[in-house]
């Protein structure tokens, strides 16, 4: 019976052994978020209070963008804009050059979700905040019982998110559209 051999680009069990590090990029305090990979950029947030763009090939720095506060969530990236929030509580979006920032009225430990024209943001004051992409006008907000950690997820139509009051919510397309609760 011929054994199927995994590509050379696909980690299993054999060729563990083999791996090797590429490359290493150090900022200037911890990494608590997850990188996004979008082409061949790699995008990383740190305590220090910046987004760094990175090659991916190579993690030679192509640029960073400083925020006011330190940066623990991922960045979205979607249509050739960056979205961010930090703990300084605002959230920010830009391409090379600030496009608009927002304060919220709390710390920002989730990530942006980017979806149906609007920026979806969590912050720590307990509540969901939704803004235009372009203008960063507050569409907006809906208070939970608890801070909002939690990263917003969109499918079908509809936004999900967590709180430290054990709940989930979730906003239905008329919600997101208007702001407005459906009977």
């Amino acid at each position: 019976m011929a054994q199927h051999t995994p590509a050379n680009n696909v980690i299993y069990p054999a060729n563990v052994s083999h791996l090797r590090r590429v490359w290493a990029y150090t900022t200037g305090d911890a990494i608590a978020s997850s990188p996004v990979v979008v082409g061949e950029v790699v995008y990383i947030s740190s305590r220090d209070h910046n987004l760094y763009a990175l090659a991916a090939r190579t993690g030679e720095q192509l640029w960073s963008y400083t925020t006011g506060g330190a940066i623990v969530s991922s960045a979205a990236v979607a249509n050739g804009f960056h979205y961010v929030g930090s703990q300084d509580g605002i959230v920010s979006a830009f391409t090379s050059d600030r496009l608009w920032s927002y304060a919220t009225g709390g710390s920002i430990q989730s990530s942006p979700a980017v979806a149906y024209g609007m920026v979806f943001v969590g912050s720590q004051d307990h509540r969901l905040y939704a803004f235009d992409v372009n203008t960063g006008e507050e569409l907006w907000n809906y208070t939970t019982g608890g801070r909002v950690d939690s990263s917003p997820a969109v499918a079908e139509g509809v936004v999900f998110v967590g709180s430290n009051d054990h709940s989930l919510y979730a906003f239905n397309e008329i919600y997101i559209s208007s702001g407005e609760k459906r009977q």
